[in-house]
């Protein structure tokens, strides 16, 4: 199976997957913790294979900018 078709039928969870990203990011970007770093991390880790995509870029960029941490 490509890439095009696992992201075809996974898209709606990625999507969902974002927009929960991207609120904790929103919820935890004022608080400066080791946990919430480690929070980060690990949504980073489990989000590796879409985040080439435009929206999962975006999203990686904005979790390293708030919190200092790789993707």
């Amino acid at each position: 199976m490509g890439t095009g078709q696992r992201l075809g039928r996974e898209g709606p969870a990625v999507a969902r997957g974002l927009e929960l990203g991207n609120r904790s990011v929103d919820i935890l970007a004022s608080v400066q913790s080791t946990r919430t770093k480690d929070y980060v991390r690990e949504f980073n880790a489990t989000f590796a294979p879409w985040r080439r995509g435009p929206a999962g870029g975006k999203f990686v960029h904005r979790a390293r900018t708030e919190f200092g941490v790789a993707a």
